[in-house]
């Protein structure tokens, strides 16, 4: 692989479809072709045109940081870390702790986000070794934590500002209602504001805020409100069991029961506020079913919201079966659209106790894994990496979070244990080959004692004084002995000699398993006198030929190992190619190589790469699960099948991953840009629709204040942000479309509806939002709310400004703020445009103004007329449609 290549492998999983960009600007300027880049020319483009690129995704120190890395990876140098004092961090260093310190700071009050614990687990780790080498990888971790933290305090900041947003919009339907609650809410929106506005969470807030809001809401769609005659009353259809809330000085809140002939009167708590939500125990049975119905829509809202907060909090541990089950039973409960009740709660215990087992567990697996890395007797410069590890998992412990990484510290710690073993082999290993080479002195000194003085003995003795102390060695000395005996038995004819020479032979043969046998009966033979030089000179010349058969087998299965490594590093194993060379040219010279020497080159090479790709593996876990939604799932996949390849003693090719990688980066941008769009689109839409009001409206506002407010923190969004801003914006793209229907709708209407008086009508509300009474006239007799039917006084509520009945151009019942004869207009237009369309009578008109909605009702001789606040639009026509006969009869 080519410095260019391995460069882009280097940048891609942080620069992302960038890469390829950044590096042809950085070879174009240097005039050269990517296959001729140098180390020096791409220590340049690193730290001009990469660093530049990576400040503008993090900080320059944590830009900085990632270069120096990115250096020592690729073996071309780096800045070099300056020691402060003589010891400790570099200045570097302690520049990227600084910047680790202030985000920890920044996050430190989300003391319940495992990730926060983690931060301070590697913090305090750097700070109590700063001398360890796993300083550097600590850093690099501590800085990707902390990028973890800001985006899900950005996707946090998002979900917080649609609370917000839906707090306001159910404080305006309950705003009518009053009391001490109502004030309750507006305090903690107002609490909530000034810490969002701060970029801080208010959980608890929120959560308070939510469920007195749910339940208000429930009160007033359950239209148990009625009549307010003040701020300080409210009557109720039916009342059981309703705690302590209001407080002795505040007004008292009298609640009156038809059934019960003393009010009952509720007191607050000690401090002016209840912190519990506001409780009433209605009498469902009373309640008829649309009215059942939007409070089930409420109970089904609210717990799918907690379900989802459970679900972010404990995502660690719903890959469990019972759990994962469990969670798609409730999920299937809420889609059908029941409310979960009891077993939301059970759910939570459930958790929070799976939680504890699985916090208790993994403090067993690290104290295991401790005691294990305890007991390794090997370097500490080897072992001070995962000790370093392990010290920010039990950090991680005490702060009551789960580690995610005991699996891959395991495979570390075997890997070690592997190397340990490996070590103690080669010790053992590295006596025997001194105890060899005492015994092949001593043999060679009793051999040669006769022939002390020949020159080529005397070499041969010298070259035994101080050898290199290696099995290839060992076996040359062997067969320099061997060749050295059969010279000399040729020259003095001698038996012994020969015997020798076939010996030193013998014990010059590599240790082959298969041929072990024969060489032990044959060596037997030799020491012992036993056999005939005859016999034993053709069965030793066998052994040694069968020897060089097994021996070339081996290095040609060795060869297709080196090649097939080639393939799946895609690099030249120049170190291991020259020795293999060397062994076939010893074979063709009639030696016969040991190949163990090269098999452990191999085997130490592979175990290199398995732990570096483990540990690259590791890395891409954590971005497959960054991902998740975006085909991280798919990349998380390919990362296992990538890691039980390893575990099957194959080295994996990485290509796929990295392609697969790239693309989601790119599937990363290409979203955010095209949410950016679509996000404007949708706001442009509701901006142009937004005046036709009702229940569209109301609903797609906290939406788009969500999506405004997500469009600023696009750039800054993970990929789970990112596909919660999608899901908000199809659902207020389904919302914009039905109101675009309506305005349009609207329009049609308002073309239909022109006229003088109408224009007159809608002139009334522009110049004074708040309307005032009308002069009473004798052609408009005003009557009270208690002189008016039953079924009109149903109507009268806070937020209600008019109600009246208008019969030939007159206001028989009731009064308007502006002439009865400009809604007799609107009447005669409606009953004209109806039997133009449809040729039936129609049922109901709805005039959007900017703070106010006129609803007229066509009765068969008479209309009803009602001037209401828009927040009260979708309760005024449940309580027409549940009243038309009774309205229809006057």
């Amino acid at each position: 692989m080519s410095l260019y290549q391995s460069l882009s492998k280097s940048l891609e999983p942080i620069l992302g479809e960038r890469t390829r960009v950044v590096l042809e600007e950085g070879v174009r300027r240097l005039g050269i072709s990517p296959d001729k880049l140098d180390a020096s020319q791409a220590e340049t483009i690193l730290k001009r045109l990469v660093y530049r690129e990576l400040q503008t995704k993090m900080s320059p120190n944590a830009a900085r940081s990632r270069i120096e890395e990115i250096l020592k990876e690729l073996g071309i140098g780096g800045e070099k870390a300056a020691s402060a004092g003589g010891g400790g961090l570099s200045a570097h260093a302690r520049g990227v702790l600084a910047d680790l310190e202030a985000g920890l700071k920044r996050f430190s009050l989300y003391l319940d986000w495992p990730e926060v614990g983690r931060l301070r687990g590697v913090i305090n780790v750097i700070k109590q070794d700063p001398e360890a080498s796993a300083v550097r990888s600590l850093l690099r971790e501590g800085q990707e934590v902390l990028a973890q933290l800001e985006e899900k305090l950005q996707a946090a900041l998002l979900r917080q500002t649609r609370d917000i947003t839906e707090l306001e919009m159910s404080l305006q339907r309950v705003q009518s209602v009053g009391g001490p609650k109502v004030r309750r809410l507006e305090n903690l929106i107002r609490v909530i504001q000034e810490a969002h506005a701060q970029e801080t969470l208010a959980a608890a807030e929120v959560q308070r805020a939510r469920a007195l809001a749910a339940d208000m809401r429930k009160l007033v769609e359950s239209s148990v409100v009625q009549n307010p005659t003040s701020e300080a009353t409210i009557t109720l259809d039916t009342i059981e069991d309703i705690p302590q809330m209001d407080s002795p000085t505040e007004p008292q809140v009298v609640l009156k029961d038809p059934t019960i002939e003393a009010p009952v009167e509720l007191g607050e708590a000690a401090d002016g506020f209840d912190d519990e939500a506001l409780v009433i125990d209605l009498d469902f049975d009373a309640l008829s079913a649309e009215q059942l119905s939007r409070i089930r829509e409420i109970d089904v809202a609210e717990d799918a919201r907690q379900l989802e907060s459970l679900k972010e909090r404990y995502a660690a541990l719903l890959s469990q079966p019972h759990l994962a089950s469990q969670l798609a039973d409730l999920e299937a409960q809420l889609a059908g659209g029941n409310p979960l009740g009891e077993r939301l709660e059970a759910f939570a215990e459930l958790l929070k106790a799976a939680h504890a087992e699985a916090l208790a567990e993994a403090r067993v697996r690290y104290e295991w894994l401790a005691d294990r890395l305890g007991r390794l007797e090997l370097p500490s410069g080897r072992t001070a990496p995962l000790q370093a590890r392990l010290a920010v998992v039990l950090e991680t412990l005490h702060a009551g979070g789960i580690p995610p990484e005991l699996a891959e510290l395991e495979r570390n710690l075997e890997s070690l244990e592997a190397e340990e073993k490996t070590n103690r082999e080669n010790r053992e290993r590295q006596a025997r080959l001194e105890a060899a080479l005492a015994t092949l002195r001593a043999e060679a000194e009793q051999a040669l004692s006769p022939f002390r003085g020949h020159r080529q003995v005397e070499s041969f003795l010298l070259s035994l004084a101080a050898p290199d102390i290696s099995e290839s060695a060992l076996t040359a000395l062997r067969q320099e002995l061997s060749e050295l005996l059969s010279q000399l038995a040729r020259e003095r004819e001698e038996d012994s000699l020969k015997r020798m020479g076939l010996r030193a032979t013998l014990q010059a043969l590599p240790n082959l398993e298969a041929l072990e046998l024969d060489r032990k009966n044959l060596m037997q033979q030799i020491e012992q006198g036993a056999g005939r030089l005859a016999e034993l000179e053709p069965a030793v010349q066998a052994l040694v030929e069968r020897a060089r058969g097994l021996v070339s087998s081996k290095l040609d299965a060795l060869e297709a190992r080196i090649l097939d490594l080639e393939r799946t590093l895609k690099e030249s194993l120049i170190e291991l190619k020259q020795p293999l060379q060397a062994s076939r040219a010893a074979l063709a010279q009639g030696r016969v190589a040991d190949p163990a020497p090269l098999e452990r080159a191999l085997g130490d090479l592979v175990a290199a790469r398995r732990a570096s790709i483990t540990e690259e593996l590791s890395r891409y876990e954590m971005v497959a699960r960054s991902m998740k939604g975006l085909g991280g799932e798919e990349l998380e996949e390919k990362v296992d099948q990538a890691r039980a390849c390893l575990q099957a003693g194959e080295l994996p090719d990485l290509t796929e991953i990295h392609a697969l990688l790239g693309r989601l980066r790119r599937a990363q941008e290409t979203l955010r840009t095209e949410m950016s769009a679509r996000i404007g689109a949708v706001l442009e839409a509701y901006n142009t629709h937004k005046g036709v009001g009702g229940e569209t409206a109301l609903r797609l506002k906290p939406l788009c204040d969500f999506l405004r407010s997500a469009a600023e923190r696009l750039p800054r969004l993970g990929v789970s942000g990112l596909l919660e801003v999608r899901r908000a914006l199809e659902e207020a793209e389904r919302l914009g479309a039905q109101l675009a229907q309506e305005y349009a709708a609207a329009q049609s209407v308002l073309q239909e509806l022109r006229g003088a008086d109408l224009e007159s009508l809608l002139e009334v509300f522009e110049v004074s939002p708040q309307p005032e009474p009308a002069q009473p006239t004798p052609q408009a007799p005003s009557a009270a709310p208690s002189d008016q039917p039953e079924v009109l006084r149903q109507f009268h509520m806070r937020g209600v400004e008019a109600v009246a009945l208008v019969e030939g151009g007159r206001a028989v019942v009731g009064s308007l703020p502006f002439a009865a004869s400009s809604a007799q207009t609107v009447f005669d237009d409606l009953l004209n445009l109806a039997n133009e369309l449809s040729g039936q009578l129609a049922r109901l008109s709805v005039i959007s103004l900017p703070q106010w909605v006129l609803v007229l009702v066509p009765l068969k001789q008479k209309g009803l007329v009602i001037l209401a606040e828009k927040a009260l639009l979708s309760r005024l026509l449940l309580l027409i449609e549940r009243h038309r006969d009774e309205l229809e009869a006057l």
